[in-house]
Order: C-alpha cells, then sequence, then structure tokens
C-alpha cells in the first residue's frame, strides 16, 4: 500500500479545545488512547450524544498536536474498513438463509417445483442485497462516533481522560453506567467550574 504523508494545515486551527463543563459532568481517567477509544465507542452505543463527549489528558493533547495525520488516518480507513466488511458479511449470510427461506416457502405456498438453480439466484440476490445493506449500516454507524473518537488512533503515549457533559443528570448517570464498565483507572463527577465534586 502506498502511504502518503498528511499534515494538517495551520489555517485550520487546533484539533481539540478545552471542554466545555456543563451543568452535570462525569470523567474517566484510561491508561492510554486505545482505552479511550474502547470507552468513546461504548458510550455511542448507549445512546450518550457525539457532542456531549470530550477527549482530555496528555495523550489527547499530544495527539491533537501532532501535524502529521497520515498514520491516524490509516487507521482510521482500516478500522472503517474492517467494521464494513464484517456488517457486509453479516447481511451476506442473513440474506442467503433469507432467501432460502423466500425461496422454499413461495414454492411451497405455490406448489412450483422451483429447480435448485432458481433457489441458489434467490439466495444469491438476497445475499447481495442484505451484504450492501449490512456494510451500508456498519460503515455509517462508525461514522457516527465523536469528533474525540479520530484523536484516540494516533501515536500518543500517556493517560487520556473521557467526559460526558449534560444540562441532564440522567446522561450522566447513564454515562457513569457505562464509563465504570470500561474499567478506568479513576472516574469523578465535575462541577461546572471544573473542579471535581
Amino acid at each position: 500500500m502506498i502511504r502518503t504523508q498528511t499534515r494538517r494545515p495551520a489555517s485550520q486551527g487546533a484539533r481539540t479545545a478545552a471542554p466545555e463543563f456543563a451543568a452535570y459532568n462525569v470523567v474517566a481517567e484510561f491508561m492510554d488512547l486505545r482505552s479511550a477509544r474502547k470507552a468513546i465507542t461504548a458510550l455511542r452505543r448507549g445512546t450518550i450524544e457525539a457532542d456531549n463527549i470530550s477527549l482530555m489528558g496528555p495523550a489527547a493533547d499530544e495527539a491533537a498536536g501532532q501535524a502529521e495525520t497520515g498514520t491516524a488516518d490509516t487507521r482510521v480507513a482500516q478500522y472503517l474498513g474492517s467494521r464494513v466488511g464484517s456488517g457486509a458479511t453479516a447481511g451476506a449470510i442473513v440474506g442467503a438463509v433469507a432467501g432460502l427461506l423466500i425461496g422454499g416457502l413461495s414454492a411451497g405456498a405455490l406448489g412450483a417445483d422451483v429447480s435448485a438453480g432458481v433457489l441458489l439466484a434467490v439466495m444469491l440476490f438476497a445475499a447481495i442485497g442484505f451484504g450492501a445493506i449490512g456494510g451500508f449500516v456498519a460503515g455509517m454507524s462508525s461514522l457516527q462516533m465523536a469528533e474525540p473518537w479520530e484523536l484516540t488512533f494516533f501515536n500518543a503515549e500517556g493517560r487520556a481522560m473521557v467526559g460526558v457533559h449534560s444540562e441532564k443528570p440522567e446522561d450522566i448517570d447513564l454515562a457513569a453506567r457505562i464509563l465504570e464498565g470500561q474499567d478506568p483507572l479513576e472516574m469523578y463527577r465535575v462541577r461546572p467550574d471544573g473542579t471535581p465534586v
């Protein structure tokens, strides 16, 4: 594979800014960016709004300051490609089974003698259709990750903190339960002024 070195234009400014704390906040500290990525992914799957998630800490600051983005972009593309491939495979399997059932039930209901070739064609078309849908859904769900998620693909050392900020206490309660399941090194609630509760 040919790799090109991509640099972030200075005109685009900083990649991250200090998080703005809301009325209710929770912050979880993780060993590295990879652990933080898993936590961000879990938060998004748990219906936490992407705009309410932030990434902080030494590793996040180092990642945000890196001008060379080629390696991280390659990692993001590989991750998305594997998700699309998995979704397409799962969709194709479901489609083939659905095609077999639909073809078999249709033949039985109509009392027609269906050849193996016709049944195979129905299964193949269903597998292709469901595979395309599965790949699309998997890819689109991955693209809707929080903006800090992309930073977790950079080579940066140090701890990373994932924050969730909301005007609703129930959002923070849900986020705290999700983050607790990700085995953070430390987790705490934060006041709107940024001080721990």
